[in-house]
């Protein structure tokens, strides 16, 4: 049985947690006898927003976690690697500098638009003269929270790879490798191609894989995951290439 734990769970968790903390924020008011003039609604309004947050995260990485479960259950299992230490230490550095990369700009992203909404949503209560301050030190003091988070997970991703060690499994669903999962069989992300890479000094599978990195206009980014194939293991790397040229 494998004893890799599906770290994709923690995300399950968190869209429960924020859901629940959405949910709070939308019922809070009503329970709590609050003045919906005097920040009731605004209080109400961000609750949803927030729980429509949750129910997203929660539909994410279900997805994930589903997808991480077949794999490391044997469900579809096309390839299963081990890599030499040092060398699975330095792949997983470009991860960590990629992941933390990635979380700066969209944590910068994030914050201007919780502020723009906070000042569309507060800015009437306040020139009125109503005072705010609980709700607004609550609602800004997201933003430091969302950018702790931002800074922390690469740095647990890093940990977690470090921890996973050179194992590298190939699924129908999706590749795991250094203890990060990359799927196709999530919401908005697709597989468009596999390429193996065979005319160079370390040989690769490539898998391109199609995700939506921003609503609205709907804009899909492709990202390359390489697999490096292990010396003596080019057949089966040239399999798993033809079971995906086939799908």
């Amino acid at each position: 049985m494998n004893s890799h734990p599906n770290s994709e769970r923690s995300g399950v968790r968190a869209g429960w947690l924020i859901l629940a903390a959405g949910a709070v924020m939308l019922l809070g008011p009503t329970l709590a006898g609050m003045d919906m003039m005097g920040g009731g609604y605004a209080l109400g309004f961000i609750g949803i927003l927030v729980a429509a947050t949750g129910l997203v995260t929660l539909w994410m990485y279900g997805a994930r976690a589903a997808a991480l479960d077949r794999i490391l259950s044997g469900v579809g299992l096309l390839a299963h690697w081990t890599y030499d230490p040092e060398e699975a230490r330095r792949h997983a550095q470009e991860e960590f500098e990629n992941y933390r990369r990635t979380n700066r700009n969209m944590f910068v992203v994030v914050a201007v638009m919780f502020v723009v909404v906070g000042a569309i949503v507060f800015i009437g209560p306040l020139l009125r003269g109503e005072d705010l301050s609980l709700l607004l030190a609550l609602y800004f003091g997201l933003i430091p929270l969302l950018g702790l988070v931002a800074w922390a997970t690469p740095r647990l991703a890093y940990r977690r790879a470090l921890q996973a060690g050179g194992d590298a499994y190939i699924g129908q669903d999706g590749v795991y490798i250094r203890g990060a999962l990359h799927t196709w069989k999530q919401p908005f992300s697709h597989l468009k191609r596999v390429r193996l890479k065979l005319d160079r000094e370390q040989p690769a599978l490539q898998f391109d894989i199609r995700y939506l990195t921003r609503l609205g206009m709907l804009h899909y980014e492709t990202r390359t995951v390489e697999v490096q194939v292990p010396r003596g293991q080019e057949s089966q790397a040239e399999e798993v290439a033809r079971f995906f040229a086939t799908r």
